[in-house]
């Protein structure tokens, strides 16, 4: 019987037993699909913001490995979905507006530490600005980062 290892795909940075070996790396099978029959109704968009927030956390592992892992996430509030499965999430309570990272330890007199990213020209959402007005008035701290550094200082100085 042989072993499954998890491969990292080239194109979404998953890791998953589910790949592909191409002479560029490892794909999954839904990049490798995606690719060769592109969806009609998927408009093509920048994902800078998403690039930066994997940067965070492979960084968060090697600038902060006894941070509790459990502790400091993302939240999947964002990227296109099918809609049955956006009705099906928001039955379950996802909501829109609310920060892409979250750190629930409280620190320097605040409940948690909220991150937003963004690239250099994007700017907050109806939703995200509500969200920051009522993390902020129950005690928590929230930061818009425009890079990588930006997220990983305002971690450090939230910690230290």
């Amino acid at each position: 019987m042989t072993k499954m290892t998890k491969e990292k795909c080239i194109v979404c940075g998953k890791e998953t037993v589910s790949v592909i070996k191409t002479d560029a790396g490892y794909i999954c099978y839904n990049c490798y699909a995606e690719q060769k029959n592109p969806s009609k109704r998927k408009r093509k968009k920048n994902n800078e913001e998403e690039r930066m927030q994997c940067k965070f956390f492979e960084e968060v592992e090697k600038l902060f490995p006894k941070l509790p892992n459990k502790l400091l996430f993302a939240v999947p509030n964002g990227g296109s979905r099918h809609i049955r499965e956006a009705a099906n999430l928001k039955r379950q309570g996802v909501t829109s507006g609310v920060s892409d990272v979250i750190l629930l330890i409280p620190k320097k007199g605040y409940a948690s530490l909220c991150i937003e990213f963004k690239t250099k020209k994007g700017i907050q959402s109806e939703e995200q600005k509500e969200f920051q007005r009522q993390a902020e008035n129950c005690r928590n701290k929230y930061v818009i980062a425009r890079s990588v550094k930006q997220g990983i200082d305002a971690l450090k100085e939230y910690l230290l």
